[in-house]
């Protein structure tokens, strides 16, 4: 098997496990498995820029911290709604960031959408309306952070890509717990639950689980060009609404799963029809 294909294979998985876990730990608070996981991640990355001796701020510090607190806001309503909706659902709402990254991208970074595209955002997002309207187990509220989480992770795909090649990866990444754990904190202590011995290392692995990830699908991107394995991202999603069945008993209506379907017509032939 190709070997680019064969690590964002691997990266899937592995967000689907994370996925499953955060879903698992409903007892615990959204916002203490995202400290959790920003804790892990700040000791990694910190060791990492330790050893590159890499500079943290610098110029493109506002851009950074504008990356960080877009990333927070967006892992933080995901790992909310994730608790809250079916695991496909979320997950799959989550996955309209790259449409909003195009249409973001048209004030941030002056890039403007192919006129192909707009056909195919226009039917993702009747796919996101088919989802909400005949699942009564969504909350409208909870829909519509859905949505805002999505909106943030395009805000910060766009901040990325306002950052490439002139800020180190481990940098950016780094800058994500560097962000978070301020903000998280003080809600953190004020409605803290105490993890028992089974969570707490569950926790842990949520934070390891999504560092890997991160290298597995930095190393497919490596190996291979993105038009050729970005749509294996979309099996995390397949993979959700195989969990939800299993796990779960998460069972979706026919036109659920419709809007489902349309929602990934809508963003792979958007990637399909992007330059």
């Amino acid at each position: 098997m190709n070997k680019g294909i064969l690590n964002i294979l691997i990266a899937s998985v592995f967000f689907s496990i994370i996925n499953a876990l955060v879903k698992y730990l409903s007892t615990i608070p959204a916002l203490e498995i995202v400290f959790f996981r920003s804790i892990v991640s700040f000791l990694i990355c910190f060791y990492t820029i330790k050893a590159q001796k890499l500079v943290v701020f610098n110029k493109f510090t506002p851009l950074l911290l504008g990356r960080g607190l877009s990333g927070a806001i967006s892992l933080s309503l995901f790992f909310y709604i994730i608790q809250r909706m079916p695991l496909a659902t979320a997950v799959t709402l989550l996955y309209l960031a790259p449409i909003f990254t195009i249409i973001l991208a048209i004030f941030m970074t002056k890039e403007k959408p192919q006129l192909l595209q707009w056909p195919f955002i226009f039917i993702a997002f009747i796919g996101t309306v088919l989802m909400k309207n005949v699942d009564a187990r969504v909350e409208s509220i909870d829909f519509i952070l859905g949505l805002v989480a999505a909106l943030f992770a395009g805000l910060a795909y766009n901040f990325i890509r306002l950052l490439k090649d002139k800020v180190s990866t481990s940098v950016i990444i780094f800058y994500f717990p560097l962000v978070t754990l301020p903000i998280v904190s003080p809600y953190v202590f004020l409605h803290w639950v105490t993890p028992n011995f089974v969570e707490f290392f569950l926790l842990i692995a949520i934070g390891i689980l999504t560092q890997l990830a991160q290298v597995f699908m930095t190393r497919a991107y490596t190996l291979e060009a993105a038009s050729k394995i970005s749509h294996f991202n979309y099996l995390t999603s397949f993979y959700a609404f195989l969990t939800g069945i299993i796990f779960f008993d998460e069972h979706l209506n026919f036109i659920s799963i419709t809007g489902l379907f349309l929602v990934f017509i809508g963003i792979i032939f958007c990637s399909k029809f992007s330059k």
